[in-house]
């Protein structure tokens, strides 16, 4: 399915994608494994399936390289003339471009793959093959963004996920929905969407489901900036990673949902917390002897000293962290290192300095993603501002503005026009200052109305929540009278069953059938004993098996005698003393049999015929 292949896919760029210049020597090893791996793979399963982890692994360390192993599985997939083979190679090849989508090269490249691999699903009716592509298509149009296409195609998927019955897929699908609407801010029917999700996953009973489903929500909740809900979600998420046993490499993912849930209560502002946990990933990473992986906790610490306002602790540890320099530089992203110095220095004081590590960072992010310029721009807005350079703030303060107008952004509006009001009146252009000063109230005047919205929100959250709880409740409840009524029906049948074979002790009946009826009826009874044992060992185990193993043979080794020696001494009884009828006469000759003279019955002693 497409959640399990994403997953491990995902899974395994996250592991390689961290490696540092100091790390080579360990990148190299892995490398040569899967290369060792590569050349042992006979069928062409094997080797599309191994080179195209080679070509995953390499995406961070020598694109060229990655590229030579992306086309020989290419190679490999179109030599074999299996179809589903073929558009699985397209998939990785497309995969692996899509997790840089803040360089619009490989965003395109990406997007070449997939619909690629989208035509030639639909040509060859590769229906599953199908949905995977339009829903991965979607997810990028969602990044872009560009909602009505990311709709379109998540239209198109769930029309053949519902066909399929496809959990994996069903999930998938409305995991697009409900990100597609997160975006639009449509948030009610975005939670309703992540609920059927939720519902199907725990339908299916899969704990990878779950997981995706409980981080989907616990995302959800950081956008409403509900932060606790957004880490009791998470929390749920790390628990199924225990259950789920399709998920490779667990110990690495641990370390990321450290890393995590110290993310979340960096949002929250709980500096001690997300700082307890950004250590447990660095500490994590120790333990599994796994050096890379410690580089997300590090850079989670530096980020906590910026937004903290603690320039010179953030400075030092800066400083300290040359393979955290390392790691980002490796993969092309050296202006966000030199973007943090800027930051510093700024919250510092010392200009100079701030304006060499911006001028650096400048063209780095000039390439980058909307948001992130939007950022990138308010900041530099900020630091000439401060340096005394108004023209150049104003400047940058306007090119901000122009991204969250596009981005339709009021929270970043409203900050923005407020510091261009500073600004504008700080240089004597009043005229300016009022108008953006009146569009600073506007903006604040429409978040009040958001928030009302928000709370509104909230209300309508709690309330869907509590409606589905009523409903799985309600539903429990129908279930549980079912089984009830079930319950009773065999009850009364067993004890139906036994008056019967009573009875045949009093009827004229032939012993085997006695026999055969006593079998059959302590079968029942024994197997519904142990019927009622198991529902009751089921919960209080959880489902282990190992409990349940050892529990199970304690009691059959306890009832299996019991049942033996009980309808042994029953059919036994029914069969040898038949009751109260003697000389095996019918029930009605009992019943009509009349008591004779005492004398006739002498005379029939002493003179028998």
């Amino acid at each position: 399915s497409i959640m399990l292949m994403k997953c491990r896919l995902l899974t395994i760029f996250a592991i390689f994608l961290t490696f540092a210049v100091n790390a080579q020597q360990q990148n190299l090893a892995v490398v040569d494994s899967f290369k060792t791996e590569l050349a042992k793979a006979k069928t062409s399963e094997q080797k599309v399936e191994v080179a195209g982890m080679l070509s995953m692994t390499l995406m961070n360390t020598s694109k060229e390289e990655s590229d030579k192993y992306g086309a020989l599985m290419t190679q490999e997939a179109e030599l074999s003339r299996n179809r589903q083979l073929m558009a699985r190679a397209l998939m990785v090849n497309g995969l692996r471009y899509s997790f840089f989508t803040g360089n619009r090269e490989y965003l395109q490249k990406s997007l070449d793959y997939l619909n690629k691999g989208l035509d030639l699903s639909r040509k060859n009716k590769l229906e599953k093959e199908t949905a995977e592509f339009l829903l991965t298509i979607s997810g990028l149009y969602s990044s872009i963004p560009e909602l009505d296409k990311a709709m379109n195609y998540a239209t198109q998927a769930l029309a053949i996920a519902s066909d399929l019955k496809n959990d994996s897929l069903r999930v998938a699908t409305y995991y697009s929905f409900g990100s597609i609407f997160q975006l639009k801010k449509e948030r009610i029917l975005a939670l309703r969407n992540y609920l059927t999700a939720l519902r199907i996953a725990e339908e299916a009973k899969d704990a990878l489901l779950l997981r995706n489903c409980y981080y989907t929500l616990s995302q959800f909740y950081v956008d409403i900036k509900e932060y606790d809900k957004a880490i009791d979600y998470l929390q749920k998420s790390t628990e199924q990673l225990k259950l789920a046993k399709n998920i490779p490499n667990k110990e690495y993912t641990s370390v990321v949902d450290l890393y995590m849930m110290g993310d979340l209560y960096m949002q929250k502002k709980d500096f001690d917390m997300s700082l307890f946990y950004y250590d447990s990933s660095i500490r994590r990473a120790d333990e599994i002897k796994y050096y890379p992986l410690k580089m997300p906790g590090y850079r989670g610490i530096l980020r906590q000293y910026i937004q903290a306002k603690q320039p010179d602790k953030a400075l030092a540890y800066l400083n300290s962290r040359q393979d955290l320099r390392a790691y980002v530089a490796n993969f092309g992203a050296s202006h966000v290192m030199d973007h943090s110095y800027a930051a510093i220095y700024t919250q510092l004081g010392k200009y100079d300095s701030a304006r060499v590590y911006f001028g650096k960072a400048a063209p780095g992010f000039e390439a980058s993603t909307p948001a992130a310029r939007l950022s990138f721009y308010y900041q530099y807005a900020d630091f000439f501002n401060k340096a005394g350079d108004q023209a150049n703030s104003l400047n940058y303060y306007g090119k901000a503005m122009d991204i969250a107008t596009t981005l339709k952004d009021l929270e970043w509006q409203q900050r923005i026009a407020k510091e261009m009001d500073s600004v504008y009146t700080t240089t004597g252009d009043f005229k300016q200052a009022r108008f953006y000063s009146n569009q600073y109230y506007q903006f604040k005047d429409s978040l009040q109305k958001l928030s009302e919205e928000k709370d509104l929100l909230q209300m309508e959250l709690a309330d869907e929540q509590i409606r589905q709880e009523r409903i799985r409740k309600e539903e429990a409840a129908a279930l549980e009278r079912k089984h009830t009524v079930q319950y009773t029906g065999i009850s009364i049948a067993i004890g139906l069953v036994f008056i019967l074979l009573v009875a045949m002790g009093i009827f004229r009946v032939s012993e085997t059938t006695i026999k055969i009826m006593g079998f059959f009826s302590f079968i029942l009874l024994f197997e519904f004993i142990i019927l009622i044992a198991d529902t009751k060992i089921h919960h209080m185990t959880h489902g282990e098996p190992l409990p349940i193993l050892a529990i199970k043979i304690v009691l059959i080794a306890m009832l299996l005698p019991l049942h033996h020696w009980l309808e042994h001494k029953v059919v036994h009884y029914l069969t040898s003393r038949r009751l109260i009828i003697p000389a095996r006469k019918s029930i009605w000759h009992t019943l009509t049999l009349r008591k004779k003279p005492a004398t006739e019955a002498t005379h029939n002693i002493n003179h028998p015929h």
